[in-house]
């Protein structure tokens, strides 16, 4: 992901489904559960200083975090991930 754009809303960066599910490692199907169930958060912090006009964008999955730095333009400068992921069950059991 690193130099393509996202979109921002509200001054906020917002990823497409197709960004969300590629940066976490699953489909987009799945990652439409996931959001439907909670269990994806995303956290957007403002740079202040030296970061004045950078975004840092968290995205958490279970185990798994992905941050996401953006730049004024909307362009992603960097991208870490930590943590590891386990697939989503295919069905929720009672």
């Amino acid at each position: 992901m690193i130099g393509e754009r996202v979109a921002f809303e509200g001054g906020a960066p917002v990823l497409t489904a197709t960004q969300m599910a590629a940066a976490l490692g699953i489909t987009e199907e799945e990652l439409r559960v996931e959001l439907r169930a909670g269990r994806v958060l995303s956290v957007v912090e403002r740079g202040e200083s030296e970061d004045a006009g950078r975004l840092r964008a968290r995205l958490r999955w279970r185990s798994l975090e992905v941050v996401f730095v953006v730049g004024a333009d909307g362009t992603v400068i960097a991208m870490t991930r930590s943590g590891a992921w386990r697939q989503a069950p295919e069905h929720d059991t009672p």
